[in-house]
């Protein structure tokens, strides 16, 4: 699933760094640090939307509380996500489990970018440059596609509880 906004912000930071010669230099450092705030909290945005589309088309209003229930979003980790589909049911945890050992390249590029997120915001900036985060983005961001097709196979009828 690609992300329009972010797209947009990829191409805006190539083409200033681009025009400015800036690649390497501390201005870099900067816009990537900017940048995978934005992804974060895009993806962040994308996983709480498709939660809530899944939600709204069960007609069900006893299922539909429950499967709220079992859906909150602690964080966007993988840990954070198994945890979410193992609430759900063995099937659901396991179909994801089996959707990352299938895609090792996007599980390891989702991970990059939430920790180069975690090392902006707590600890001593990114390391990473233009090229890791926009490399890492177009690999990983497959990681909601995972998720959307995980959730979508979800049965209301059959939740635990």
């Amino acid at each position: 699933m690609l992300i329009e906004r972010i797209d947009r912000l990829m191409e805006v930071c190539a083409r200033h760094l681009e025009a400015t010669g800036s690649y390497g230099t501390e201005i870099e450092n900067m816009l990537t640090s900017a940048l995978v705030v934005r992804v974060y909290a895009e993806f962040e945005q994308q996983i709480d939307a498709i939660i809530a589309e899944k939600r709204a088309s069960i007609g069900d209003l006893a299922a539909r509380a429950a499967f709220g229930d079992l859906t909150r979003v602690r964080g966007i980790r993988f840990r954070n996500l198994s945890e979410l589909f193992a609430g759900l049911g063995e099937q659901y945890r396991a179909g994801w489990a089996a959707r990352q050992a299938g895609n090792p390249q996007a599980v390891t590029a989702y991970g990059l970018l939430l920790e180069q997120r975690h090392r902006t915001a707590h600890l001593e900036g990114t390391a990473a440059t233009f090229q890791n985060v926009r490399d890492w983005y177009a690999a990983g961001h497959i990681v909601l596609d995972f998720f959307r097709e995980i959730l979508r196979s979800v049965d209301p009828g059959r939740l635990p509880g």
